[in-house]
């Protein structure tokens, strides 16, 4: 029942440091290694889980236990190098790689399935390999930079527009779109089908551009583009395309989501689609396609035709959220299999962006920035019950709690605003304040809840929750996290110091960079911490370190304030960085 690990000295087996590790699991594997000159004791359990602590073997005494889980199945521990470095391969059902970065252990996944054991080799038919054993077979291979194993690059041909995860069936659907070109002649023919005839020709993949003679292309000089949109579905572990539908020519993927009926077991693929016509100079026709994947086959069930772009699909309590236009609505799924509107709110803009929780409805308006919704099942309608009066260009938006709410703008700023559901009148209960501003220096182009790292820390002293990561334009990948208001403050004051003690480039001053600004006026940053900035802190001299951590007063239990140590300063900053 003693569930601990202990170093013993050797040769007389003396025992000179027992540590408890609690809990009901056996350890599987013990490590010890040594990473950017730093010592560590690597516990794996039954669990999946492995316990890390930093280590000085010459005294035999452990400190800053730390926890991280990376697996449902025992890890084995094995250690290997790569360009003379050592690392440490997690064997598991979620095998791993365990590595140091700027004295600070990372972890990341490998691209195999289960690993039951690994062993480094170095032959000539195989130099600087690695032996792979699994259930299946022997496997031998090398690791790809360690700093990039989580990345991979799937080549599709075409043009990703929207993405949605379908777990009952393992599978990604996939809105592609590609550039055709044809004679002009013929692009002209076929807009002006399109204008007449749009309604009727819904229902089949354009081929008109496939049947042409390849010839009869390079016998007219004038050739345009036009897009051709498909929706495909990948393998979620190999990326094989297994099915693919296209659309007709002019009819532009605008959404995708996964939608769960309550009637219904499997859940569908959901498309959103928009027809667009030159002549016209709004989208006043659009499609919302319903599929299923199931024994290797992708099945429409249904295609129901709407007013407009289908500019955002969310999966929402049994039924269907729809933005098409001005207008957002609520679609049930009929037992004679057919898509119904049930109820709509119509006075918008444009809506381009829906988040759901609950029966609570946040949507982004092109430019009247948010809007929070009810639906009342009940009596069958869509209700406003806040809204920010703010002109905000939207671009995207998340629900943090039920009275915080998260918006990117046109002009590359993060803000966010919270609902008074206390308040006493009803005006300021239908205001939505705005509490944080932030210049973020890119457009974002989604929100989505989640994390770019294993959940690591159990065990941490940093209370995070509400992760969102978000995408840009240019390609970033970030992520946005809530703090309580004591680590708010704390940080609040590392970062006004870090912003004196750290020349950018350029010598802009960091509390005009990160203003939240538009084309109209200019605010200072409120309610958002500079991770970037923060992080920094790691990069500086240990002179600078120390200076800083002197500056920043800590609680020493007495309620008396006295500077913090720079080594417990560093540990709170690399629990942020492992956030990420």
């Amino acid at each position: 029942s003693d569930i601990s690990v202990s170093l013993l000295r050797l040769p007389s087996m003396e025992r000179v440091m027992v540590e408890p590790l609690g809990g009901d699991f056996i350890p599987r594997s013990v490590l010890k290694c040594v990473f950017e000159g730093q010592q560590y004791l690597l516990v794996s359990l039954g669990d999946g889980s492995v316990i890390y602590f930093n280590a000085d073997f010459s005294t035999g005494t452990v400190s800053q236990r730390k926890r991280v889980v990376l697996g449902a199945q025992p890890t084995t521990l094995q250690p290997f190098q790569t360009s003379s470095v050592c690392h440490v391969f997690a064997c598991s059902d979620r095998p791993t790689v365990i590595y140091s970065s700027s004295r600070k252990l990372l972890f990341s996944n490998v691209n195999v399935r289960e690993v039951t054991h690994i062993c480094p080799l170095h032959a000539e038919a195989f130099p600087n390999s690695l032996a792979v054993a699994s259930q299946n077979g022997l496997t031998f291979g090398t690791i790809d930079e360690i700093q990039k194993l989580h990345i991979r690059t799937v080549p599709l041909g075409e043009t990703p527009r929207r993405i949605a995860h379908d777990e009952v069936s393992g599978t990604l659907g996939i809105g592609i779109e590609r550039d055709v070109e044809c004679p002009a002649s013929v692009a002209a023919q076929a807009q002006s089908n399109t204008s007449e005839s749009s309604g009727t020709r819904s229902d089949a993949a354009s081929s008109s551009v496939a049947a042409l003679p390849a010839n009869s292309w390079r016998q007219d000089k004038f050739l345009e583009s036009s897009l051709v949109c498909s929706f495909a579905v990948v393998d979620q572990h190999t990326f094989e395309v297994l099915h693919t539908h296209q659309f007709v020519e002019s009819e532009l993927v605008t959404s995708l989501a996964v939608v769960h009926f309550a009637n219904e077991t499997a859940p569908f693929y959901c498309v959103g689609s928009s027809v667009t016509v030159p002549s016209e100079d709004e989208c006043n026709l659009g499609y919302i396609t319903l599929f299923q994947f199931a024994d290797g086959k992708l099945t429409r069930l249904a295609r129901k035709e709407v007013k407009g772009a289908v500019y955002s699909l969310v999966s929402f309590n049994g039924k269907l959220l729809a933005s098409v236009n001005n207008t957002v609505g609520v679609f049930e799924w009929t037992e004679d299999r057919e898509l119904q509107c049930e109820c709509q709110y119509s006075e918008m803009v444009l809506c381009i962006h829906l988040k759901a929780k609950g029966d609570f409805i946040l949507a982004g308006d092109l430019m009247r920035s948010l809007t929070l919704l009810v639906y009342k099942p009940l009596e069958s309608i869509l209700e406003v019950i806040a809204q920010d009066y703010q002109t905000m260009w939207m671009l995207c938006l998340d629900i943090l709690d039920d009275d915080h709410f998260l918006g990117a703008e046109h002009f590359c700023n993060l803000f966010t605003c919270q609902r008074d559901s206390a308040a006493t009148n009803d005006e300021d209960r239908k205001a939505l304040r705005t509490v944080g501003r932030f210049h973020l220096g890119d457009s974002v182009n989604v929100f989505r809840r989640g994390s770019l790292v294993m959940q690591q820390n159990s065990e941490s002293s940093l209370p995070v929750t509400n992760t969102l990561l978000f995408g840009t334009v240019n390609g970033s990948i970030g992520l946005v996290a809530t703090i309580p208001p004591s680590t708010f403050q704390f940080l609040s004051k590392l970062q006004q110091l870090l912003a004196k003690a750290i020349v950018s480039v350029g010598c802009i001053d960091h509390s005009i960079w990160r203003s939240f600004w538009t084309d109209s006026h200019m605010e200072s940053c409120q309610g958002f911490i500079d991770g970037d900035l923060i992080e920094a802190f790691l990069d500086l001299s240990r002179e600078k370190q120390v200076a800083i951590a002197a500056d920043m007063e800590v609680d020493d239990g007495s309620g008396m304030k006295q500077p913090m140590a720079v080594d417990d300063l560093i540990k709170s900053i690399e629990e942020l960085t492992r956030l990420h």
